[in-house]
């Protein structure tokens, strides 16, 4: 079971990679984080991939921390729990820098950490079926868990955010559609080929280099100053207009033009 804890099916420039411990409600289990890096890092090699759909086979996304392996009411190695976190952490950090946009597409509840795995995604739709739960704080730990309290304040602003993680909070699709969670809420049947269409656009609309420069972009858009991101996006640009890439499809535009 565990050896097919992450599916990856890849067609038309879109990879789709599926969490598969349906019947537990894929858990971020013990060996989750080595093999989600894995998996992130072999796409980001993979040059006919330029977008990734992340998602839960099943009824839920993902269910966060496997309850009563890596947190339970008996005492477990501290430093052992303290690396699994780290490498949780891991996960999202290396979601928000890789090459290639990461579309979440929600099919059910994502708890805890399950959120926050949502979140490092650069694009959210979900289900009809979908949940958020802020849960940490109802068993007596910390809500900002896995790089929330830096993501969700971005998202849905510094306010809403302290309200959803000390109240614990359960946000339903059409909440998350309204709070900025999601882009789009849809039927379950229709939530993987919305997702793919959405990574096939991308692929379309920019070239793989050109997509990963924009990503960075606003991912260090995020916290630098004004000057600092005209300076970063003033490199990027000088670098992208010597790409192949820039130069085949400004002279398509040109041809157009001149018609």
């Amino acid at each position: 079971m565990e050896a097919d804890e992450i599916l990856v099916e890849i067609s038309d420039g879109v990879a789709l990679v599926s969490l598969n411990r349906p019947a537990e409600r894929n858990p971020l289990g013990i060996h989750f984080s080595q093999r989600m890096l894995a998996v992130l890092d072999r796409l980001e090699e993979d040059q006919s991939v330029s977008a990734v759909v992340l998602t839960g086979k099943g009824a839920s996304f993902c269910a966060g921390a496997d309850l009563g392996k890596i947190v339970s009411p008996e005492d477990l190695d501290m430093e052992w729990q303290f690396g699994l976190v780290r490498g949780y952490n891991r996960v999202v950090h290396r979601i928000r820098e890789l090459d290639l946009p990461v579309i979440a597409a929600v099919n059910g509840t994502a708890v805890g950490g399950g959120a926050a795995l949502a979140l490092a995604c650069d694009i959210s739709i979900a289900s009809r079926e979908a949940r958020y739960m802020f849960a940490f704080g109802r068993v007596g730990a910390c809500s900002g868990d896995m790089g929330c309290a830096y993501l969700l304040p971005r998202c849905v602003g510094a306010m809403r955010a302290r309200h959803l993680l000390l109240t614990g909070a359960t946000v339903s699709a059409e909440q998350a559609l309204q709070l900025g969670l999601v882009i789009d809420v849809v039927a379950g049947d229709a939530l993987i080929p919305a997702a793919l269409e959405m990574g096939r656009q991308i692929a379309r609309a920019t070239p793989r280099r050109a997509g990963s420069a924009t990503k960075l972009a606003l991912t260090r858009g995020e916290d630098a100053d004004f000057e600092t991101c005209l300076s970063y996006e003033a490199y990027v640009q000088s670098y992208l207009f010597r790409t192949d890439d820039h130069k085949t499809r400004l002279r398509g535009l040109l041809d157009v033009l001149k018609k």
